[in-house]
Parts: C-alpha cells; sequence; structure tokens
C-alpha cells in the first residue's frame, strides 16, 4: 500500500509540476512598451520571467504558464497572447552538381546561373545596388567570408540578444552571397553586389527559429532602419504552414516603416500535389517567391497558390557558406576542369598524376602499369565498392569513375559490409560519361583529381530563390533611392518574364523576376532606349567582355 500511494503522490506532483511548465509568449498590448520597465501582473513580476520587449511592435515576451498567459488575455490592456511558433529555414537538398548550368571557375570568379536568368549583369551597366540595406533575418552570416566581408554593415543575434550574428548553420551566409556577394573576382559574385548587407540571427545551428525571435529580428530592423535612415529590405527565406499574430504584425509594421519584405513560399509542394504558400510570405505584406530551375521551370518542391507574388531561381544555386564548411569535387586537365561529385567514403584530398585506363573495374583490368597512378574506370556491372578495392590491390593511388549515362548519380562506397565505413579507401570522385570520354581520349595528359573543404556550396529551395528577389530589389530601388516600398513592388511584379499560363497564376505568380525590366519601370531616365542588354548566344549566355 506504501508504494502505491507513493506513486500515486509522484503522478500527483509530476502532473502539478506540468501543469505549471513555463513556455514562451508573445504579449501584444494596447499601450506602448517600455525599454527597460517591465510590466506586473496578478503579483508576477515580469522581469523574472526573461522579458523581451519589443518596442516597435507593442508587444514583448515573455515565459508564462498556460494558466497566467488565459489570464493576460482577460486583461484591458493585452490585445493577444500567443505561444511561440517553431518556423524554420527552407531550403532543401540540393541535386547532383550535373544540373548546374556551367562550370565552377576554379581559377577565379563563377557567376552563378541565377545571375544572368534574373539578367543582373544587364542592370549593372546603370547600377549595383549602392546604397539599398538588406536585412537577412536568417541563422547569422560569416562576416569574415571573403566575399561577405566588405558588405557587411552590422547586424543583431535575437538568440543572445547581443550584436554578433554570426553564422552557425551557412544558410545565411547563402542567403547573403546570392544578394550581395563582391564582384572581387574570387568566389561568386551576389545580385547587387554593392548593397549593404545587415545579419539578423533569429535561427539556430539547426536552421530553427521561434516566431517571437524572429519578430524581435524584425523589430531591431525598424530601429535601424530609423536611426541609420535609407532604403531598406528584410528577407526571410523561412517560415511554416502555421500563421503567426506576431509575425503578422510584425511585418505589418515593417512595411508601416518603409521596409520592402520578401520571403520563401515552401518547399512542401510534389509533383502531384502542390502545397499552399507558407507564412510570413503569405501575409498581403510581404512578395511570396517560388523557386524555378535553370530552365524557368518551377521546381517540384515549389509551394503554390494565390498569395505567391513572383519567382526566382532556387534549384542548385551556389553561393558563400561559412568558410571550409562546403565541399568542392573537380578535375582538370591541362586547361579543361570538370565537375565532379565525391564518392561517399573517400577521403578528402588532391592528387595530380597520369591516369590509366582500367575498364569496368573487373580484377582482369587493372594492368601493372596502374600501380603508382590514377585508376580511370567506367561504371558497369560492379559495385564502385568493388572498383575500388580493386583498384588499391592493384596499386592505384586515386580513383576517378566516369559514368555510363548524362546524369550524375550519388555515388557511394559505403555498402551492407559494417568495415566499409572504417576501410582505408583512395581518394575517388566521379564525373559524367560526357566528360570521362574526353579524359580517355588524351591518355597522355596528366589529370588533377580533388575533393576539398571550400567556402562555397550550392543549395536548392525558396530559400535560395527570395534572395534573388531581394538582389534585384536593391538593384532597382539603388537606381531610384526615393521610389516607395510600393513602388519597387510595383515594378518588380510589373517587369517579370510572364511564365506558365498567360498572365498572373497560382504557379509562377507574375512571373520570373527581371532586373532590368524592373529598372526600366523604376527609373525609366536610367534604362533608357539608349540601354540595352547585351546580345544572347543561343544557349541563353550573354557575350560580354571583361
Amino acid at each position: 500500500m506504501k508504494r502505491t500511494f507513493a506513486a500515486v503522490l509522484f503522478l500527483m506532483l509530476a502532473t502539478t509540476v506540468s501543469a505549471e511548465e513555463r513556455l514562451r509568449y508573445a504579449v501584444a498590448l494596447r499601450g506602448p512598451v517600455l525599454a527597460h520597465t517591465a510590466p506586473e501582473f496578478a503579483g508576477i513580476d515580469i522581469a523574472q520571467r526573461d522579458y523581451q520587449p519589443m518596442l516597435n511592435l507593442s508587444a514583448y515576451a515573455a515565459d508564462l504558464t498556460a494558466a497566467e498567459a488565459a489570464e493576460l488575455r482577460k486583461q484591458r490592456g493585452v490585445r493577444y497572447v500567443e505561444q511561440a511558433i517553431t518556423y524554420r529555414k527552407l531550403d532543401v537538398v540540393a541535386l547532383p552538381p550535373a544540373a548546374v548550368d556551367g562550370t565552377r571557375n576554379l581559377n577565379g570568379q563563377t557567376v552563378p546561373y541565377g545571375i544572368d536568368l534574373v539578367h543582373a549583369r544587364d542592370t549593372w551597366q546603370v547600377v549595383r545596388g549602392g546604397g539599398i540595406n538588406v536585412a537577412v533575418v536568417d541563422t547569422g552570416i560569416d562576416y569574415n567570408h571573403p566575399d561577405l566581408k566588405d558588405d557587411y554593415a552590422g547586424g543583431f543575434n535575437a538568440i543572445t540578444r547581443s550584436n554578433d550574428p554570426l553564422d552557425d548553420d551557412g544558410h545565411g551566409t547563402h542567403v547573403a552571397g546570392t544578394i550581395a556577394a563582391t564582384d572581387n573576382g574570387l568566389g561568386v559574385v551576389g545580385v547587387a553586389p554593392l548593397a549593404k548587407i545587415w545579419a539578423v540571427k533569429v535561427l539556430d545551428s539547426k536552421g530553427e527559429g521561434t516566431t517571437i525571435n524572429i519578430a524581435a529580428g524584425i523589430d531591431w530592423v525598424i530601429s535601424q532602419k530609423s536611426a541609420v535612415g535609407g532604403d531598406w529590405i528584410i528577407n526571410m527565406s523561412l517560415g511554416d504552414s502555421r500563421s503567426s499574430q506576431i509575425m503578422k504584425d510584425a511585418c505589418q509594421r515593417a512595411a508601416d516603416a518603409g521596409i520592402l519584405l520578401v520571403a520563401a513560399s515552401g518547399n512542401e509542394s510534389t509533383a502531384t500535389l502542390p502545397a499552399a504558400v507558407d507564412f510570413p510570405a503569405a501575409f498581403p505584406t510581404v512578395v511570396a517567391v517560388g523557386a524555378i530551375d535553370s530552365t524557368s521551370t518551377i521546381a517540384e518542391f515549389s509551394n503554390q497558390g494565390p498569395e505567391l507574388a513572383i519567382v526566382g531561381p532556387g534549384v542548385n544555386v551556389l553561393s558563400s557558406v561559412p568558410q571550409t564548411t562546403g565541399e568542392i569535387s573537380f578535375v582538370t586537365q591541362g586547361t579543361s576542369s570538370f565537375d565532379a561529385i565525391h564518392v561517399e567514403g573517400s577521403p578528402k584530398g588532391t592528387l595530380t598524376g597520369p591516369f590509366v585506363f582500367c575498364g569496368q573495374g573487373h580484377v582482369g583490368e587493372f594492368p601493372a602499369s596502374v600501380s603508382g597512378k590514377i585508376a580511370l574506370i567506367q561504371r558497369g556491372d560492379i559495385t564502385f565498392h568493388d572498383k575500388a578495392k580493386n583498384a588499391k590491390t592493384a596499386g592505384a593511388i586515386a580513383v576517378l569513375i566516369f559514368n555510363n549515362e548524362r546524369p550524375f548519380s550519388p555515388f557511394t562506397f559505403i555498402g551492407d559490409d559494417p568495415t566499409d565505413a572504417t576501410f582505408p579507401w583512395p581518394l575517388a570522385v566521379g564525373i559524367t560519361a560526357e566528360d570521362g570520354a574526353a579524359i580517355k581520349a588524351n591518355p597522355d595528359a596528366t589529370i588533377t583529381i580533388a575533393y576539398k573543404n571550400d567556402d562555397y556550396a550550392l543549395f536548392s529551395g525558396t530559400s535560395m530563390a527570395t534572395p534573388h528577389v531581394a538582389g534585384v530589389a536593391a538593384l532597382v530601388w539603388s537606381a531610384a533611392p526615393n521610389a516607395t516600398p510600393a513602388q519597387v513592388r510595383t515594378a518588380l511584379l510589373s517587369g517579370t518574364k510572364d511564365l506558365g499560363a498567360a498572365g498572373v497564376d497560382t504557379v509562377y505568380g507574375s512571373g520570373l523576376v527581371n532586373a532590368f525590366e524592373a529598372g526600366k519601370l523604376l527609373a525609366p531616365e536610367k534604362f533608357g532606349s539608349g540601354t540595352t542588354p547585351p546580345p544572347q548566344l543561343p544557349n541563353g549566355r550573354r557575350i560580354l567582355h571583361r
């Protein structure tokens, strides 16, 4: 009986503790919020509940029990009390590198395909985004990155409530690079390379953050605009299917303050079932952005609906990531370079030397001459695992596998054998069938194969499409700095390239963002008849003299 009574008492206590659990709430007031004096409620000192004022939103955040939140809702001076919701970054797993339009420039700066798809370089003849402030409300940025350090203007960390928004995930740095990576001959270049970047860290190292922290980040941007002036854009490559009143209020207050907001539509669609536009993109004060690929086809994952305003490049977008956190694989032969994909299980490294073609990698296909050299192997009827082990047994120092078809496929050495994960695999990368044939045709030329850390990476998602639109907005706004956010928004939506069904639709919105056409609408005196885009080659690339 004693044990039974003790168990019941424990359950009662546990239930009481659970009922008193404190959660994070936003409390919106009918009057102003004080920065340094927390309100009191029913004898509760809110200052002791991690009080976080959001002055521009007439709201504060605090840790409350459910019962306290319910009582607060009854107070005359309270508009609403809302529990925090978790929003997330909106990227997806990148597709294989063969889907990338063009080859990485290993000796200089790469211009990602999206730059020309939105006609950014055409606009650089007139403006480059100078003087426009873009707040990246995200995971922070690597403000020491060589492509971002000259654009970085400052920032805020809503999680630690400090002025250090260093990126510990990578997503925000990637977004920032698409917007404004410096045109410095290195890495990549952004849509508006002279725009100022402000980092507002609201998402953690997992790419997650509460609606309260995001709202607090927007509140900070409003204050910053008030303090320094100028034209401001907020990029939110984040969201969720659930709406939030504090987020709706934050977006409304930012819009009222003269800030243009753009956000990702979400990545929950499938080929057969479109998903509704996420929040905050679905709010009327926000430009909702969907994603297309390099062929201007809607990405399968891109959310759709009547709230969708515009689309931008969002599949396999190359941009900056925190230094050394990216990976790159490539092969060079003479002056030719080839995109590659590393084989899972391969160590990182770079090797240069002669190669020997070893058929499909069967035991009898490795000549003695491959010892100390690179084995070039064609994909065939045995596993990569067996090819590599056979090559290692034959004395090869590295393995280069070329596909038996045009697209890339994920390559791996890791199978069902538990020892695969610890086996000392040789350096190995894979290339396309076409590139493999080109290398094989020059048997006397040495090759270099590499799989190493990098400061850049390919990401996909409506997260990646959104900064293309934010960057274009910065470009065209810099041509007409006295324009209102509404005028910039109208120019963006009116200057698009129509895609899909004629006119505005739920799949592509108004169409693909076009910097040059939007610039002509917003600043016709700068984009007159004498300013025309460079001629195009049949494959869509520009004829540029640089």
